[in-house]
């Protein structure tokens, strides 16, 4: 199993420090309960996959990385002026991105352009998307017990750029801000997009007074449903019971 390298600093350090996470566990079960259910010709899909994958796949291709920037009330008022709730909710906030890196994106397509390979280039897209979201659990209690404890301060808010009110054009700030593109080569696509394409980034506020902040499963936007190719290969991150409601 892969640990996340996190690059970790506050706002005006020139110095930035290197820790490690605990391990991340890139959890393949529903894959296998999706494909189980379709019968014995696709579970030799799966098994295909899961060769690669055990077989070395994993520790190749997996590089998973993070930035994790703290920044005080005056900068996230100065340069998030377009996300109210971050700036009303705490006294500080950490910017947050993270990335399994280019090495799996790039084997995945690779795959999924050659024919013998097609449905394992796709399944190793979908345990990409898996690990990144493995990535997300782990990145908050990390900061829960490295950033915010030792300063007595707690998690009060978790906002994503695009959902809700905070717009998605803050991509450029966020890469400018976190030196993502010196630190982990991650960089901003337009003002919307960040690359790799298995990045991610939010916004964690952090206040005196604890809030609810667990791992939220948010859906895409827009959500595509069953024309999803991630819903199709089983690897919808949304739990079974809302992806039946959303599909009838």
């Amino acid at each position: 199993m892969k640990k996340i390298k996190i690059y970790h600093s506050a706002y005006g350090e020139k110095d930035v420090q290197i820790s490690e996470s605990e391990e991340i566990r890139v959890d393949l079960s529903s894959l296998e309960e999706f494909y189980s259910a379709l019968g014995e010709r696709q579970m030799r899909c799966f098994r295909k996959f899961v060769g690669f994958w055990d077989g070395g796949g994993r520790e190749r291709l997996l590089a998973p990385q993070a930035v994790v920037k703290i920044l005080p009330h005056e900068i996230i008022s100065k340069e998030f002026k377009e996300a109210p709730e971050l700036i009303d909710k705490g006294e500080k906030a950490a910017l947050v991105v993270w990335t399994i890196g280019k090495a799996l994106e790039s084997k995945a397509g690779d795959m999924t352009s050659s024919a013998g390979s097609i449905m394992t280039g796709l399944l190793l897209d979908v345990a990409g998307s898996i690990a990144l979201y493995s990535m997300h659990a782990e990145l908050i209690g990390w900061i829960k017990k490295n950033i915010g404890a030792p300063a007595g301060k707690y998690i009060c808010g978790e906002y994503y750029p695009g959902i809700g009110r905070m717009r998605q054009d803050l991509m450029e700030k966020v890469v400018a801000l976190g030196e993502t593109e010196r630190l982990m080569e991650v960089t901003a696509s337009g003002t919307s997009l960040l690359h790799p394409r298995k990045s991610q980034c939010a916004f964690l506020a952090l206040g005196a007074k604890e809030g609810e902040c667990s791992v939220k499963m948010e859906p895409c936007s827009p959500c595509n449903g069953k024309k999803c190719l991630y819903y199709q290969l089983g690897g919808c991150h949304m739990p079974p019971e809302w992806q039946k409601a959303k599909r009838k």
